[in-house]
């Protein structure tokens, strides 16, 4: 046999071997999972785009020479889950648009609930109605403490379900300054709706819209709602 043959045959050998050993670390025997729930209403709090922008939770093992958290992010609708842990003792924190952070210790044992109860620097009610190609929004925005400032409010509609202040998560945005009233967007005659129509068209004529107020500097939102035109 050559000797080049050798030495492929030897770096194929090193390879396989090499996968195997690495196939065979424990894989995780637990999860968590929960929903971050407003403290006086009992309700899932509305978060931002589960992503770059959202919710983050940090679980950080307990009594083991862990240095590094496990990170993951929190969905939109106010939950939040990762199915992939190892048990154990965590200490969890959620950082999000809330007036103090939230923190918890747990013991994962399988899949694991644990839900945090926390204050949000706003409340946003808001619904949906639509004629033709005009949406109305009605909100109402409500501060959590008489010392907050509501300094703007923001109205966003989407060709996807994920809509937060980021740029790249609303087609378009209204900034109003009034806590309560009525944002209205003429869909019609926008330009981006017409361009992106194959895209609603496509996804049964659905366009999604939600209300943002910024308080104190921290951006709290109102559920997402849907409508098909």
């Amino acid at each position: 046999m050559k000797k080049s043959n050798i030495w492929i045959l030897g770096i194929l050998i090193s390879i396989l071997f090499g996968c195997n050993d690495l196939d065979n670390y424990t894989a995780p025997n637990g999860g968590i999972y929960g929903t971050i729930l407003d403290a006086e209403t009992n309700e899932p709090i509305p978060l931002p785009v589960q992503g770059s922008t959202g919710v983050i939770i940090n679980l950080m093992e307990q009594n083991t020479t862990a240095t590094k958290s496990v990170d993951f992010y929190a969905k939109s609708d106010g939950t939040y889950e990762n199915s992939q842990v190892f048990n154990g003792d965590y200490n969890v924190v959620v950082n999000g648009p809330f007036v103090q952070t939230a923190e918890k210790t747990v013991s994962v044992n399988g899949q694991s609930e644990l839900n945090f109860s926390v204050i949000p620097f706003s409340r946003i009610e808001a619904s949906a109605s639509v004629s033709g190609q005009i949406v109305t929004i009605t909100y109402n925005v409500t501060k959590s403490s008489a010392d907050f400032n509501v300094t703007e409010v923001y109205g966003y509609w989407n060709f996807a379900p994920d809509i937060d202040n980021s740029g790249s998560n609303y087609a378009a945005k209204v900034t109003v300054n009034a806590v309560a009233g009525t944002i209205v967007f003429d869909l019609g005659n926008n330009a981006i709706f017409k361009s992106n129509l194959y895209k609603i068209n496509s996804n049964g004529n659905k366009v999604y819209f939600r209300i943002g107020a910024k308080t104190n500097g921290i951006v709290n939102y109102s559920k997402i709602m849907q409508l098909a035109l």
